[in-house]
């Protein structure tokens, strides 16, 4: 599937590891770029790239999962995944790649340049009915597969205490991160300025910053909040609120209804007060979504059989990794995909087998 220009790569990867780590190549299962595959292109060969190409070699199969920015959830997990398949599935290699997030990533597992990759089911809705950031370029439902679902996270938008943004309302005229371009916070931050009425571009500005750089550029006050979807407490707000008092908005009542009513693939949630340090009210009214892994359609069923048989095995693997990976569970497993898509055929085998689904 995501090809690249020669078998040599792979030596020449393997060679420059070691000196590479301190860029960010150190991922055991390893990390490559995949921005320009998302619309169906052939990621750059030059050696900034890191892509190598997916041949089979002495019997092994490369095997690539899509995930986030460094840094991000998706990427610790995804990194831990492919360690659990790569000491547990003979044959098969796993690798992670460094992506924009959700939206880039179904489209990069729908064009058939990842195998695996991972997304959040509001994204997924919005990808399968060519809505949001997918209009114009809409995913057929036959051309991905469910694999499994996994922990929820929660829509966190945070300003300055000491600001004038008090309320969503607030925003009109504003520049938000949004996390890199394609990630799930973007998706759902245009939802909720929508339901103000603010349009995109013209009465509020996206800026693309990874979730780490957004907190900093809020706090060095270059933009004027931070939208991140992501578990409870967040990394990069918890770092944005040891250093500086930060207010978390709650959406008005109206707006919320609105929301829910729209988009049944989210699910309303709370924030609770103390979360992060300085946050001493609560959020009433926010919503989520669940995490998901989804396959290309022609990835073999064996080997997405073996593959969640490993994953769903060496749970805890995964939980040390990162702890909310303790709802990647067997009982879990058809969460966030239930109604949106027809699971693998081998994840299904797998869960006939213990028993999880008839």
């Amino acid at each position: 599937m995501r090809k690249s220009v020669k078998r040599m790569a792979s030596f020449m990867a393997a060679a420059c590891l070691t000196a590479a780590m301190a860029a960010g190549c150190g991922n055991s299962g390893g990390a490559s770029s995949a921005s320009q595959a998302a619309s169906g292109k052939e990621a750059s060969s030059g050696a900034s790239s890191g892509e190598t190409k997916k041949e089979e070699s002495g019997g092994t199969k490369y095997i690539s999962i899509a995930t986030s920015s460094s840094g991000g959830a998706f990427s610790i997990i995804g990194t831990a995944m492919s360690d659990i398949i790569n000491k547990n599935v003979p044959g098969i290699s796993a690798n992670i790649e460094i992506t924009g997030g959700s939206s880039e990533n179904i489209l990069l597992a729908a064009n058939g340049n990842v195998e695996l990759a991972m997304t959040a089911s509001d994204v997924l809705a919005l990808a399968l009915d060519g809505k949001g950031s997918f209009e114009g370029k809409q995913v057929a439902k036959e051309e991905i597969l469910g694999v499994m679902g996994g922990h929820l996270t929660t829509l966190q938008v945070y300003t300055l205490k000491d600001g004038d943004i008090k309320s969503y309302a607030d925003l009109k005229g504003k520049k938000i991160a949004v996390g890199p371009a394609g990630s799930v916070a973007g998706d759902a931050m245009k939802t909720v300025m929508d339901a103000y009425g603010y349009e995109i571009n013209k009465d509020w500005t996206p800026e693309y910053l990874a979730h780490g750089d957004g907190a900093e550029a809020l706090t060095d006050g270059n933009v004027d909040a931070v939208c991140i979807m992501s578990t409870l407490p967040a990394s990069p707000v918890a770092t944005a609120a040891a250093s500086k008092e930060l207010t978390l908005l709650d959406l008005d009542q109206e707006q919320f209804d609105k929301i829910m009513a729209e988009c049944p693939y989210y699910i309303p949630a709370k924030i609770e007060a103390n979360v992060y340090s300085g946050q001493d009210k609560p959020v009433e009214n926010t919503f989520g979504s669940v995490s998901v892994m989804v396959a290309n359609k022609d990835v073999p069923e064996e080997e997405v059989y073996q593959m969640a048989k490993a994953l769903f095995e060496n749970n805890d693997v995964l939980v040390a990794a990162y702890p909310q990976c303790n709802e990647w569970s067997v009982e879990n497993a058809t969460r966030g995909l239930d109604g949106l898509l027809d699971m693998h055929p081998g994840a299904v085998k797998y869960l006939k087998e213990v028993g999880a689904i008839k």
